[in-house]
């Protein structure tokens, strides 16, 4: 076989923590030792440092692909590594490359002296890679192992950024008071009926922000709320193992029940209820040909104002298009309609609060008992390990019925409006899907007519005609 002239030397290392590329060096240089002692010339190094090559990993090898990308084009005839190992550690990987490198005709070498020249070399080589592979897989085995016991003596994965209410650089084991305290507040806030928008609002008046530093929004409130962490609930691979042994900013149980909450406003919502910047967008439909109106401001001979419009591209939900044959304005519209709103919400009784069907606590007391002793069997090696799990996942399933059930019927006291009218009047912007929900609890659609141009005298309260809800599309309120 002829001497390689163009040599491609591929090193790397799983795992460098201090970025110092010790270990690539090293095995860069016994690479290098090799080729003088076989006379052959280095063409190309292709180091991949931090970057492992496991069955178990997804990060991607940039440098290994370009590698093979030269070897088949013939920008590089022979490459050396420092042992299989390195080169990779998946098997069905190394028969792909042993398969190229027999199509393509490149030469292969290692400092452990590996023949790919002949069928006993490549055996042994292929049996080298299924030992690499096991060898990774039982680490990975171990490693999970270890971090399960872990999860399940209620410690939580202490990596990742800080998160609002943890201290900095504790590994979420100790809460910062004054954080902790404004995560009750906003828990306190959303299960009397107010907002995340209102959490929010309140955060930002007490000058704090994000850990990254940024002002409070909607979202961020709600990432807070939603973080298992927050309410002390430690996973592993997306699963429920168990509560923390560390302090939390809300219980497991005041969790679950804000995120019934946040799920409840999650969930498709009445006509009208999306989001949106005018009270009435969604309601108002165009009296001539059925399509929706919409609300925009406009700037007209120097003056600005809200309008509503038939849009002529818009679809009128019957196949066709808008005819855009009406326009008006929409302060008097929403006059108008605010007047129907507070005439219906002042007739309103106030609702009796819903009490529980069944008391649950005690139902999750005797699973949590059950679970406990479960615990104990499995440790005094009563159980073996797969029964125990098949068994814990039937329990928490259990548990967490329960407990949503629990959290469903607090939330639904909580979401009893207590005083619609006085929701109803504060027009705040982030206030404004609930004053949405309140409409379409009373009106069904809006039909607007023209008014011709040029009009100096107020509308004629007939070129409206209100729907009211629970009556037909042809019986309405004029």
């Amino acid at each position: 076989m002829a001497k390689p002239k163009r040599v491609g030397i591929y090193v790397r290392i799983s795992r460098d923590r201090k970025g110092q590329e010790l270990g690539i060096q090293r095995q860069e240089k016994a690479c290098r030792e090799l080729c003088e002692q076989r006379g052959w010339s280095v063409h190309k190094l292709y180091p991949e440092n931090d970057t492992s090559a496991s069955t178990t990993s997804r990060k991607k090898r940039p440098q290994y692909t370009e590698m093979m990308r030269d070897a088949k084009t013939g920008v590089i005839d022979a490459i050396v590594v420092y042992s299989i190992d390195r080169l990779t550690r998946r098997i069905s990987e190394l028969t792909s490359f042993l398969d190229e490198q027999k199509e393509y005709g490149f030469q292969f070498a290692t400092t452990e002296g590996e023949d790919t020249s002949t069928a006993s070399g490549r055996m042994i080589l292929t049996i080298k890679g299924a030992v690499a592979q096991q060898e990774t897989e039982r680490m990975a085995e171990r490693v999970n192992a270890a971090l399960l016991q872990r999860r399940e003596q209620g410690k939580p994965h202490a990596g990742g950024k800080r998160q609002f209410g943890f201290e900095a650089g504790s590994h979420f084991r100790e809460l910062d008071d004054e954080e902790t305290k404004l995560i009750r507040v906003g828990y306190q806030m959303l299960m009397s009926q107010k907002t995340p928008g209102d959490v929010a609002r309140l955060w930002r008046d007490r000058k704090t922000t994000t850990p990254e530093g940024r002002a409070w929004t909607i979202q961020s409130v709600k990432r807070v709320f939603r973080s298992q962490r927050t309410g002390g609930i430690v996973t592993y691979k997306g699963q429920d193992i168990g509560d923390s042994i560390y302090p939390s900013p809300l219980k497991r149980e005041e969790w679950e029940n804000v995120q019934a909450l946040l799920d409840s406003r999650a969930t498709p919502a009445a006509q009208g209820s999306g989001k949106r910047k005018h009270v009435y967008t969604g309601f108002l439909k165009c009296g001539h040909c059925g399509a929706p109106m919409r609300v925009q401001w406009a700037t007209i001979q120097g003056r600005t104002f809200r309008r509503t419009f038939c849009h002529s591209a818009q679809g009128n939900g019957m196949g066709g298009l808008g005819c855009g044959k009406v326009s008006r304005k929409y302060d008097w519209i929403e006059e108008r309609l605010n007047e129907v709103v507070e005439a219906a919400l002042s007739k309103r009784k106030p609702k009796p609060l819903p009490t529980p069907d069944v008391d649950l606590a005690a139902e999750i007391t005797g699973v949590e008992s059950r679970i406990r002793l479960l615990r104990l069997r499995w440790k005094d090696g009563q159980m073996e390990d797969e029964d125990y799990y098949d068994s814990l996942t039937h329990l928490r399933g259990q548990l967490q019925q329960l407990r949503t059930r629990e959290a469903a019927a607090v939330v639904a006291v909580a979401q009893e409006e207590t005083d619609a009218l006085a929701v109803w009047h504060d027009d705040n912007e982030e206030n404004l899907e609930r004053r949405r929900a309140i409409v379409a609890s009373v009106i069904k659609q809006v039909e607007v007519y023209s008014i011709g141009r040029g009009r100096r005298k107020p509308p004629e309260i007939t070129s409206i005609k209100i729907t009211p809800v629970g009556a037909g599309t042809e019986a309405g309120e004029e």
